[in-house]
């Protein structure tokens, strides 16, 4: 089982998950306007497309004179942020998948036979350089 596609989804399910928490429902909206938080307020303004709750929703920031261009840089930060944390997410697991298979390392595997030479530039188990005993200069060798 592999495990870094669904560390990606993970994350990613995270901050979707996280950025629809900063939304709010008309419902609670008419309860008690001034509950809710300037960011959910914000994100709910710039992505209803009900255009009554949009019009109550510019009479709230319009009272807690917020303006609209506030609040456009405010998603678009928030946004940023979680594109941010998914870049981050996506560079670690590439990071532990290159770990885990080996990627930094020369084409040429360093020691294919465990305690003997391969290439005349290597060194054998018991530290000394290969040299002519490797498999590549022997005839037929490799």
């Amino acid at each position: 089982m592999n495990i870094y596609p669904i560390a990606r989804r993970v994350t990613a399910g995270a901050v979707a998950l996280a950025l629809a928490g900063c939304t709010t429902t008309q419902a609670d909206f008419k309860k008690k306007p001034e509950a809710v938080s300037k960011a959910a307020l914000c994100r709910t303004f710039m992505e209803t497309k009900d255009q009554v709750f949009y019009q109550d929703l510019l009479g709230e920031l319009s009272k807690r004179k917020i303006g609209p261009m506030e609040c456009y840089q405010m998603v678009q930060q928030q946004n940023q942020a979680a594109a941010a944390l998914v870049a981050i997410a996506v560079v670690g697991t590439a990071v532990a998948v290159c770990a885990n298979n080996n990627c930094g390392n020369s084409y040429y595997p360093t020691n294919t036979y465990r305690g003997n030479c391969q290439y005349d530039w290597q060194y054998d188990a018991a530290g000394n350089r290969c040299g002519h005993r490797s498999a590549w200069s022997r005839p037929g060798g490799f």
